[in-house]
């Protein structure tokens, strides 16, 4: 069964790539920024395809954070708005997060991509280190795009969001090598951006369903970075002493 759900995860990024490539021609007016934030994520979602194609364990992942950024905006695009607005794209956007959801989640899929990694993924502690760099794949994808959405010109606030999506960009690719540092980076993005996002959100959005959404899609990569400098804290703190 796992050819079928490759296959099938497959076609749901194809969808996605299909979504952005179609963006500026939808039905509701979007931002240029958006346009051409989305039209650079192709890069990786085409990698993505390929990875997954090849069994890559670094493919999936990126694959299931994909189907994490497109979940919240797809569910509220699609019950969220009123009765009688078209719904074509973001129901196709949902059905696709969805599927890769399905396809790439459970054990045997587990061990046709992470269990053939260089690395050992196995044990409850490792699933919470494969969670944490998925959700803050997310994270940086979403941050991306917000910081591409600024319609005031850079101004000094825009700061905040770019150190963090450097710090999540240089700390990722670290904890999936498995390196303390790139623990450390993570937890340290999550812990700043709560109070950067208050701040932050208080100056550039003046749409309070936004700034809702904007939470609700960063708040599991936060959740998973504290939770992961939690649990490898105390085993941490004793190597930098020794």
């Amino acid at each position: 069964m796992i050819q079928p759900r490759k296959f099938t995860a497959v076609l749901a990024l194809l969808a996605l790539a299909g979504l952005i490539v179609t963006l500026e021609r939808g039905s509701y007016g979007v931002n240029p920024g958006l346009v051409v934030a989305t039209r650079v994520l192709l890069v990786p979602l085409g990698a993505t395809i390929i990875g997954l194609i090849l069994e890559k364990a670094w493919a999936r992942w990126l694959a299931l954070a994909a189907a994490v950024v497109v979940l919240p905006w797809a569910i509220f695009l699609t019950f969220g708005l009123p009765a009688g607005l078209p719904l074509l794209q973001q129901t196709i956007g949902l059905v696709a997060a969805l599927v890769l959801v399905a396809t790439l989640t459970g054990r045997a899929m587990f061990e046709r991509y992470d269990g053939r990694a260089s690395t050992d993924w196995s044990g409850a502690r490792m699933g919470l280190v494969r969670w944490t760099i998925i959700l803050n794949v997310a994270f940086a994808v979403g941050l991306f795009i917000f910081v591409a959405l600024f319609n005031d010109g850079f101004e000094w606030h825009v700061a905040i969001p770019a150190i963090l999506l450097v710090g999540l960009l240089v700390g990722v690719p670290l904890l999936a090598r498995q390196k303390t540092v790139g623990l450390l980076l993570v937890a340290l993005s999550c812990l700043l951006f709560v109070p950067a996002a208050v701040f932050f959100v208080r100056q550039e959005s003046s749409w309070a369903g936004g700034a809702s959404i904007f939470g609700i899609g960063f708040l599991p990569g936060i959740v998973a970075g504290w939770a992961c400098l939690f649990v490898f804290g105390k085993p941490l703190w004793q190597a930098l002493r020794s």
